[in-house]
């Protein structure tokens, strides 16, 4: 009598436990899908990272390029004022 309520128990415990184990495979294989797309995800991320820093270094570049420019263009205004001020202060 007591074997059979012990085999009734161990019974319903491995059918617990093989519910518990197959619903955890069914897991595991759901989340190796997501790793894979994840994977994918985080490797589209990092492409577009590595471009943006390309082009924030080529804008910087460029942005450098364009101050010197501003600048020459700047001291050659402030040659040309200079100029016109010498000019306009000889005659007079």
């Amino acid at each position: 009598m007591i074997s059979s309520i012990v085999d009734i128990v161990l019974f319903v415990a491995l059918l617990f436990t093989s519910f518990r184990v197959t619903t955890m495979h069914r897991e595991l294989v759901r989340l190796r899908a997501h790793q894979g797309e994840f994977t994918h995800v985080l490797g589209k991320t990092n492409e577009t990272v590595d471009d943006m820093v390309v082009m924030v270094r080529e804008f910087s570049a460029d942005g450098r390029q364009m101050v010197h420019a501003l600048g020459d263009k700047i001291d050659e205004a402030r040659r040309a004022i200079a100029e016109i001020d010498a000019r306009n202060a000889g005659p007079a």
